[in-house]
């Protein structure tokens, strides 16, 4: 198997609420999107909205509480971090954490989505992404 992430499936509550924030965030909507999903493309991976009824449904888990998971934007500068973490909270998310220093030199704030997704938006300067967009680990320090 090669290791890879193709897709990433968050469960919401209401398609409509959760599609409308991604947009606000800059996401574009695949034109495959349906009532009950929604694809956004990022970078070699897709984003998938599924409605969190038939997300259980699907996959026999019930529950459908958001956690255990973080995902993350990594930026260019602490600048783009504060940028971010406006965009998110005018766009209806909740600020988990504003941005602080990390003692291991990152720059960090938490968000989450209208359905409880965290989301990490940081600078660390080991992890800039290149002028592709893409996060590539450094082969040594």
């Amino acid at each position: 198997m090669t290791n890879r992430v193709h897709l990433i499936t968050l469960g919401v509550q209401d398609m409509k609420v959760s599609r409308a924030y991604y947009e606000s965030m800059g996401w574009v909507a695949s034109p495959i999107s349906m009532d009950e999903i929604t694809f956004f493309q990022s970078g070699q991976q897709v984003l998938g909205l599924y409605l969190q009824a038939t997300l259980d449904h699907d996959t026999g888990l019930s529950g459908g509480k958001p956690g255990g998971v973080t995902l993350a934007t990594n930026t260019q500068s602490r600048g783009e971090v504060e940028a971010l973490m406006k965009q998110a909270q005018e766009a209806g998310a909740t600020v988990l954490k504003q941005p602080i220093e990390m003692p291991w030199g990152g720059y960090v704030g938490y968000i989450a989505d209208p359905d409880g997704h965290p989301w990490e938006f940081s600078y660390v300067e080991q992890l800039v992404p290149n002028e592709d967009g893409a996060l590539i680990l450094p082969d040594s320090l």
